[in-house]
């Protein structure tokens, strides 16, 4: 935890690994964390690409290499670092506490449960929450709204996203065909 607060004070760009999850490393900004959840800005060909929640279970490792800090100057250099929200504050208890915000916030997000068998990719919109799971309105990628709900439990998500350039473009598609 000493490191994860360590960088978001020093608003590091930081890579974080999942190893059994993900090959690859992601990169971004520690916005917040919690005993279980981590918030991060995520940054991907340096463009700011959404809102990434991991659970810290699944972290392996974070790191601030050489070519994280070069790449931080980069951003700083095309006026990005100033568009990273350093300043947010969501309530990272847990996945109930946060989808219920976020779900204000956002009209759509992506959640994964990315460990199980099966994994599950879910964009869609929040219908209502328990105490152990989320059900989700959800859609296909050629954007059509599945008549049946989707129901996560919270132990299985291993991810969520919001404000992603993939989500962006889902949600101008539909407010040009809304009737």
């Amino acid at each position: 935890m000493y490191q994860l607060a360590q960088h978001r004070k020093e608003r590091n760009l930081v890579a974080v690994f999942r190893s059994g999850i993900d090959d690859h490393s992601m990169e971004g900004f520690v916005l917040g964390f919690s005993d279980d959840l981590l918030l991060f800005q995520y940054i991907y060909d340096f463009h700011l690409d959404g809102l990434m929640v991991l659970r810290i279970a699944d972290i392996t490792d974070v790191t601030c290499t050489a070519t994280c800090k070069f790449q931080r100057e980069l951003l700083e250099q095309e006026g990005l670092i100033r568009q990273v929200p350093f300043d947010i504050s969501l309530d990272l208890r847990n996945w109930q506490t946060l989808l219920a915000q976020l779900s204000t916030m956002y009209p759509l997000m992506i959640l994964e449960c990315e460990k199980l068998d099966d994994p599950d990719f879910i964009i869609g919109q929040v219908d209502q929450l328990s105490e152990a799971a989320v059900e989700m309105q959800w859609f296909s990628g050629t954007g059509r709204w599945d008549d049946e709900l989707a129901t996560l439990a919270f132990a299985d998500i291993t991810s969520c996203q919001v404000d992603t350039n993939y989500i962006k473009f889902y949600q101008r598609y539909f407010e040009r065909t809304a009737d």
